[in-house]
């Protein structure tokens, strides 16, 4: 599939990141096939499920597909979109993956680039398949905020010739100040990536949370 310039050193820039905030446990997998992407989901999963908080970015290739957002793997070849089940993985197993840590689940995508596979996919008649971003997402379970790079219809920079996206770039630039609240946090890498692309890209957060107070760069252990 066409490859990307910057999503593993994104990945490596926002693991950094985490780390640097004080989380415990930070898996970096890059360039991954569909067997390794489904292994290191399962993998995660087993830590979040003894974790206080839960945290997933992905950067790279990301489609919809009749309303449901998919990731794609770098051994996708997408000749059908009736092939999306078995050659990508969705966003619905991310979030399955996040689930059961017990106070925060967060799931990022840099991810809303033009569907690579737009013009060669062949398509069941009654079937939408995006061409541009990934589609709005449907409120996700209280307590989990899903952060998309770009809001619904749009398209994520790559940062091709830098050496990051805006989207991770921003990230972890808000990431290092201490003590950000996370519904600021991510306001504030908003008003980043919209500077960064002369407000061609508007980063979007869905999800609500309680009344208490979250910091992703104040983790506790």
């Amino acid at each position: 599939m066409p490859g990307l310039e910057n999503p593993a050193k994104d990945a490596k820039l926002v693991a950094d990141s985490l780390k640097a905030a004080g989380f415990d446990l930070v898996q970096t997998v890059s360039d991954a096939d569909r067997s390794k992407f489904v292994a290191a989901l399962t993998e995660f999963e087993d830590e979040a499920d003894k974790a206080d908080w839960a945290v997933v970015y992905y950067a790279g290739h990301g489609i919809e597909v009749d309303g449901i957002n998919w990731l794609v793997p770098i051994d996708a070849g997408l000749k059908s979109d009736r092939s999306i089940g078995d050659e990508a993985v969705s966003l619905n197993r991310v979030l399955d993956t996040v689930q059961n840590a017990r106070l925060m689940r967060i799931v990022i995508l840099d991810a809303c680039r033009d569907n690579p596979f737009a013009q060669s996919m062949k398509r069941v008649a009654t079937r939408s398949v995006g061409t541009r971003g990934l589609a709005r997402q449907i409120e996700p379970p209280g307590g989990t905020l899903v952060v998309y790079a770009a809001k619904g219809g749009q398209t994520a920079q790559d940062g091709a010739g830098t050496t990051n996206s805006p989207f991770a770039t921003a990230l972890a630039k808000t990431m290092a100040r201490p003590a950000v609240e996370v519904r600021k946090l991510f306001g504030l890498v908003r008003d980043d990536v919209l500077a960064l692309t002369a407000n061609a890209q508007e980063p979007h957060v869905y999800g609500t949370l309680g009344g208490a107070d979250y910091f992703l760069n104040r983790v506790e252990k």
